[in-house]
Formats: structure tokens, C-alpha cells, sequence
């Protein structure tokens, strides 16, 4: 099994750019939800730790002018084959790739909006690499503009849960199987999410099936940690959405969102 540390999520997600969108729904609540958000900070929208782009080219759909900003080049490759077929149906499409570390990053450009959905942020476990990550993300923003959060909540105990396959939730291919076995802990004294993870992609006209192992560990917050944290980095007026306040999206959702201005 793989352990994942910071410097290989380049790797593993590399191995999964091809198949990760297969394992989420279809996204249109989910741009909905943030261009409702987004709307009211104004049009330059930078989406960091983007993956593949899809809720980037959504956006970009809806008129914003969108920077999606990855560390991984097989998504960014995967998110250029997206862009080039919706440029072929859209004649505005205002969105720019960059393949960049987001604790690092320097682009030539202020934004109304930056974001970091589905939990990515979870991939920071240490102090420095959300310092970073928070100081490059503010000092990107225009006065008066915000960064958001989408987080998993807390559990509320540990736990170590069995074995468990999961099929893609929309349809892969016609010339490709894929499915994954997944097997989740949390330690409430470390506030670790393990995952280890099994991918097999099954592509047809090759033969063979290819399969890959890996561990990640993601770092959660509970509300009060992260507030702090975001204040400590010089965001204002921290707030947070849940279920209570958007829908449908949020509404059966483990996640919940936090935004800070500055």
C-alpha cells in the first residue's frame, strides 16, 4: 500500500485523472450552489486545486471569467480535452489553466473569488502548507473579496469502517469498467482521515486490467479551528454555510462550506 505524502499527490492523482469525474454525479446543483455564492463578490473567479475543471468550465459556462489552477498536469491534460470540446459549442468561454502548487503559487492577477471545493484543502496537513496556502490565497484577492472553503465535517467519534466497493456514478466509457474498494478511519487525537483505496479501470480494447493502490490522509477542522486559522491569516467577516441555508446541493451533503473576506 502507498502512503501518500505531500510531495506524492502529484503522482496519485495523476494515476486517477483519467477516472475521477466517473466517481462523482453529475455536477449542475453543484455549480448552481457556487454561482449563487459567487455572484455578489464579482466576475474573476480563481479555482484552485481544481483537478479535471469541471465546476471550473461550469462557471466559465455561466460568464465568469475562471483562472483553475492545479498541481497535477495529467488533470490539467484532462481539463484541456473538456475546454476544447466546450469551446467547439461555446463562443465566449473565458477560462485560463495553470499547473501550479497552490501553497506557492504567483499569477500576474487579482480575483473577486477563490475557492477550493470537495474537500481538497484537506490535503494540508501541516501549519507551513496552510500558512502558505491562506497567505498566497489573500494576497490574490482584490479588497473586498473572499475565499471559500468546502470542508468535511467532524466526525463526531472515531471510527474504522470495513472494506467497501464503489461503483462510478455516471457512465464510464464504452470501452472501459472501473471501480474502486475504499476503507475509511478517523482519529479524533490527531483529527486524521485515512483512506486507503483500490482503483481498477478495466479498458476493454487493451486486454487488461490495471489497478493501483494508494493511502491518503486528510487533516480535518472542526468550525472553531478553521475560523481561527483564517483569522490568524488576516480573513474577515469568516462565516459558514450548511444545509440550513442553501439547497439542494449542501442538503444531504457531509460538507460544509466556510468564507472569509478580505
Amino acid at each position: 500500500m502507498k502512503q501518500v505524502r505531500p510531495a506524492d499527490i502529484r503522482e496519485i492523482y495523476a494515476l486517477r485523472a483519467q477516472t475521477i469525474d466517473y466517481f462523482f454525479p453529475e455536477r449542475e446543483e453543484e455549480i448552481e450552489f457556487w454561482h449563487e455564492l459567487i455572484q455578489k463578490y464579482g466576475k474573476d473567479v480563481l479555482h484552485l486545486m481544481c483537478g479535471t475543471a469541471e465546476l471550473s468550465v461550469g462557471l466559465a459556462k455561466k460568464g465568469y471569467d475562471v483562472t483553475a489552477l492545479d498541481l497535477t498536469e495529467e488533470m490539467i491534460y484532462v481539463a484541456e480535452d473538456r475546454i476544447e470540446e466546450e469551446r467547439k459549442k461555446e463562443e465566449d468561454l473565458n477560462i485560463e489553466l495553470v499547473t501550479d502548487d497552490a501553497r506557492y503559487f504567483n499569477l500576474d492577477k487579482r480575483f473577486n473569488f477563490a475557492f477550493v471545493s470537495t474537500g481538497d484543502f484537506h490535503h494540508f496537513e501541516d501549519r507551513e502548507d496552510i500558512d502558505s496556502f491562506l497567505a498566497k490565497s489573500y494576497a490574490h484577492l482584490e479588497p473586498g473579496g473572499a475565499l471559500a472553503l468546502e470542508l468535511f465535517k467532524l466526525p463526531d467519534e472515531d471510527f474504522h469502517r470495513d472494506e467497501k466497493k464503489f461503483d462510478p456514478m455516471r457512465a464510464p466509457p464504452n470501452h472501459m469498467d472501473l471501480w474502486k474498494y475504499n476503507q475509511t478511519s478517523y482519529n479524533s487525537d490527531t483529527n486524521l482521515l485515512e483512506i486507503k483505496e483500490k482503483l481498477s479501470v478495466d479498458k476493454q480494447d487493451e486486454g487488461e486490467v490495471r489497478s493501483v493502490e494508494y493511502e491518503i490522509q486528510l487533516r480535518l477542522f472542526s468550525k472553531d479551528e478553521i475560523k481561527e486559522i483564517l483569522k490568524e491569516a488576516g480573513f474577515e467577516n469568516i462565516h459558514f454555510i450548511d444545509h440550513r441555508e442553501f439547497t439542494p446541493y449542501l442538503k444531504d451533503s457531509n460538507t460544509f462550506v466556510v468564507i472569509g473576506e478580505r
